[in-house]
């Protein structure tokens, strides 16, 4: 397990120099400082441990490479996790993480894939996950879809407490939302469980919903919730003196079970705001409360937090990775799609909006899949692909299976044919 983040950065590497055309390789840097009152809050332990109250160091060394082509489009994720607490009497915390994220287009409006992982932390005890979940994506409309997943989680702890080694396997489903009403909106919803409580989903669930804004200039805010329930039965001894005391000698008592609720409720709020081609900056401030039914008062909890990303996109080939936009045209709409991985936002434009650099915004419809539509009347038109990071523009390559023309400033200009 341990060696599964390592396994995939070299396969990141090795997969980016192969497929020259078709990929692209980011590297980033994030370091934040913060604040939690309970580990779960914490951006990536998320075990559940309200002693945990110190600000800690959180920093990360990922690198992801991406390729796509016929349909296909494969997404690689790996690297290296520090975190030290400002609290001697807590042990920093290291470790690893690998992720994999498979897609295949068997149709305009329905694809399918599988995405998986690993994780590997460490501090006085060790804590590995692996996950698996085969997906289907259907696409509603341009900017809606609609995604279901099925698949099992592994948990493995060493070291934990009194415990030399506890395993356990977890089958889990989820059904996601989202959709973009606007070019700068973006929604989504989704409620994810245990397949082994099915139908009732009451014994255990959790819901999410959020709304992010995304700026001209590459900016986003988003505002998210959470509510997480657990159910279970807990045995009740009851007497002649009431519930939960010792019966007097010879009088007899009778035990049963109550349905015993656990209920989680988290707000978080998150931001970030480009400074330049290679800069981010980010904050983010959590709350939570832990709702009991037999307990008499609830549990507050918060986590604030902030810091800064570096980027940058190593030239392991010939070039920047080139695009290859696929139209859908019938007689009213014409749709677009370009399959692209990297930051900032994608703008359409062409000699249909007059060669207006604002752009035609592009909306991400899944990951690393933009879209939008037009209405053109019969004819051909030019048109580029802008791309906005921060304070920085750059038109992006067209690969060799689009058809160009020059457009007389030493590049090139794709085509589309309207009938």
């Amino acid at each position: 397990m341990r060696q599964v983040p390592l396994i995939l950065g070299l396969f990141l590497l090795i997969t980016s120099a192969g497929f020259s055309q078709q990929g692209q390789t980011i590297l980033s840097l994030d370091s934040r400082v913060g604040y939690s009152t309970n580990s779960y809050l914490n951006p990536f332990l998320g075990e559940w441990d309200s002693t945990m109250e110190a600000g800690y160091n959180f920093t990360s060394l990922l690198g992801q490479s991406f390729w796509y082509g016929n349909g296909h489009s494969l997404s690689l994720t790996g690297g290296v996790i520090y975190e030290p607490f400002f609290d001697e009497q807590l042990s920093t915390w290291k470790g690893g993480i690998g992720l994999l994220d498979y897609n295949y287009r068997l149709a305009n409006k329905l694809s399918i894939g599988v995405e998986g992982g690993s994780s590997f932390m460490q501090n006085q005890y060790s804590r590995t996950f692996f996950w698996v979940q085969p997906k289907i994506t259907w696409f509603l409309t341009p900017f809606t879809l609609v995604r279901t997943k099925l698949g099992s989680s592994f948990r493995n702890y060493r070291n934990y407490g009194e415990v030399d080694e506890l395993s356990d396997r977890l089958d889990l489903y989820s059904l996601e939302f989202e959709t973009w009403p606007t070019y700068r909106w973006r929604v989504t919803a989704g409620i994810f469980g245990g397949m082994d409580i099915l139908p009732d989903i009451q014994k255990g669930f959790t819901t999410q919903a959020s709304a992010g804004y995304h700026f001209r200039n590459g900016a986003s805010i988003t505002l998210a919730g959470y509510v997480q329930q657990y159910q279970f039965q807990q045995a009740v001894t009851e007497s002649s003196g009431g519930t939960n005391t010792i019966p007097p000698a010879g009088e007899g008592a009778t035990t049963t079970t109550a349905d015993h609720t656990n209920r989680i409720i988290r707000l978080k709020l998150e931001s970030t705001l480009p400074v330049s081609k290679r800069f981010a900056l980010f904050a983010d401030v959590g709350a939570m409360r832990f709702l009991d039914n037999n307990a008499e008062k609830n549990l507050d909890d918060f986590n604030v937090s902030g810091g800064v990303r570096f980027s940058i996109e190593p030239k392991l080939n010939s070039g920047a990775p080139a695009i290859t936009p696929e139209w859908d045209k019938d007689s009213d709409q014409q749709e677009i799609h370009i399959t692209f991985s990297g930051e900032g936002r994608l703008y359409l434009v062409g000699s249909f909006n007059n060669w207006n650099k604002d752009g035609i915004p592009l909306t991400e419809q899944s990951e690393n899949t933009y879209t939008t539509q037009l209405s053109l009347k019969m004819g051909a038109y030019e048109y580029k692909v802008l791309r906005v990071r921060g304070d920085s523009e750059e038109w992006l390559e067209f690969s060799d299976e689009v058809y160009t023309v020059s457009d007389g400033f030493d590049s090139e200009n794709a085509m589309i044919l309207v009938e």
